[in-house]
């Protein structure tokens, strides 16, 4: 019997120590990936000075307010003492701010690619959709964040729980670094469709929208790698904003009332920043979902 007991606590805690050697592990796989360095080739984006690009730079920054709050100067976004404090980037370019000294590069770089000034990879950035901006736009935007007033404002530090660390370095919180997950090769050079309430228009706000970030491949939505967000809904033609009329859709991202009454929140869904768009712009989306095939019913 003793010879039993010694061997169960033997083979109890071999487990028990692979357990704690694996969370090592995952932790400092997530912890070392902000400090890694990456290099990429940045293609020239010209900066226009003209009000009008100004204007839809202006425009282009709502969708940048729901993290970095309405003077772009960062806040808390998310605070949960079992998984962390995580605030967003001030993009004034305030004295000790992370984009003290920014050039119109170092805005590119961040918003195309995922890096900072020094190459580390930022994190939880939506650059996988930014990078689709056409070279005009991204500029006009640039172009806005640069005209920003400084404005000092300080955070707690970025701080995770050790099992936050852990399920982060498993990737259960999706992909936190963007950068892995962009074609740098193709994010040169690019262009967009004229400005109109047309399919192929539409196909660019989506791209840029981060439509998919968030409710899937197919837009069927369900669970979100975000643990504080709730259930992600179905966004597609066999989701409720399929029975709306293109006047309709518009109207939603004008005011975040579906025609169903709900209210949308807008710390989870950033309906601002597509609301910001023109009317052609916003049904341009619209008839674009619709040509996409119907997100699966869950089983």
């Amino acid at each position: 019997m003793r010879k039993l007991l010694k061997w169960t606590g033997i083979i109890l805690g071999g487990l028990l120590l692979v357990v704690l050697l694996s969370s090592w592990i995952l932790s400092r796989k997530f912890l070392k990936e902000s400090e890694k360095t990456y290099q990429v080739d940045l293609a020239p984006v010209a900066i226009p000075t003209d009000s009008a690009s100004l204007e839809r730079g202006l425009v282009l920054s709502v969708s940048c307010r729901t993290c970095h709050d309405a003077d772009l100067a960062g806040k808390v976004f998310f605070d949960d003492p079992t998984i962390g404090v995580l605030p967003s980037s001030n993009l004034t370019r305030a004295k000790g701010s992370e984009t003290e000294g920014y050039a119109a590069g170092d805005y590119v770089r961040a918003l195309r690619h995922g890096l900072n000034k020094a190459g580390h990879p930022l994190m939880v950035m939506p650059s996988e959709s930014y990078t689709h901006l056409s070279d005009q736009d991204l500029g006009s935007l640039v172009a806005f964040l640069m005209t920003l007033k400084p404005v000092e404002r300080t955070f707690p530090k970025r701080k995770f729980t050790y099992m936050a660390q852990v399920m982060a370095g498993a990737g259960l919180f999706g992909d936190l670094y963007p950068y892995h997950v962009i074609d740098h090769d193709k994010a040169r050079n690019i262009t967009a469709p004229p400005i109109g309430p047309t399919e192929e228009y539409g196909a660019y706000i989506f791209s840029i929208g981060g439509c998919k970030t968030c409710h899937g491949e197919h837009l069927g939505g369900g669970p979100s790698p975000d643990p504080a967000s709730p259930v992600v809904p179905n966004v597609s033609v066999s989701g409720n904003p399929g029975k709306w009329t293109a006047a309709q859709f518009v109207q939603v991202f004008r005011t975040g009332t579906t025609p169903e009454g709900k209210q949308l929140d807008g710390k989870f869904m950033p309906f601002p920043g597509i609301g910001a768009l023109q009317d052609a712009e916003i049904e341009a989306l619209y008839h674009y979902i619709r040509t996409l095939p119907p997100a699966p019913q869950p089983k």
